[in-house]
């Protein structure tokens, strides 16, 4: 594992630490929904896929440089349907959470894709 792959984890947990700190936060004073069911596992799984993707995103840059392209965008297709899944099975499953948990996915999606695509640019700079 790279010095570069190494770092992304660290931060990658920070900001994982940080985002259920502030989703307890938000939720216990800011919204009606008090808490609902899987919220932060849904936080816990979003970073395994970012940081699993991240991964083999970094690997195939070390090893096909060439392949880049067509695997980030192979993996970010996969992991798009992967949410989508989740979404829908989510609110198969608890009806009556689906808006407050699909906002709640939106932000958490929107908060490790950014932190993600950042540093892999960055690491495709190098």
């Amino acid at each position: 594992m790279t010095n570069t792959t190494k770092r992304f984890f660290y931060i990658a947990t920070i900001l994982l630490v940080l985002t259920i700190a502030l989703s307890q936060i938000f939720f216990s004073t800011f919204f009606e929904t008090k808490d609902f069911p899987l919220r932060i596992t849904s936080i816990v799984f979003v970073w395994l896929v970012i940081c699993t993707s991240h991964y083999r995103v970094i690997k195939t840059v070390t090893d096909k440089p060439k392949a880049f392209g067509r695997v980030f965008m192979l993996q970010t297709t996969i992991r798009l349907f992967l949410y989508m899944a989740c979404i829908i099975a989510y609110l198969a499953l608890y009806k009556q959470h689906g808006v407050p948990f699909t906002v709640h996915f939106f932000v958490i999606y929107l908060i490790f894709s950014i932190f993600e695509v950042a540093s892999i640019m960055k690491f495709v700079k190098q």
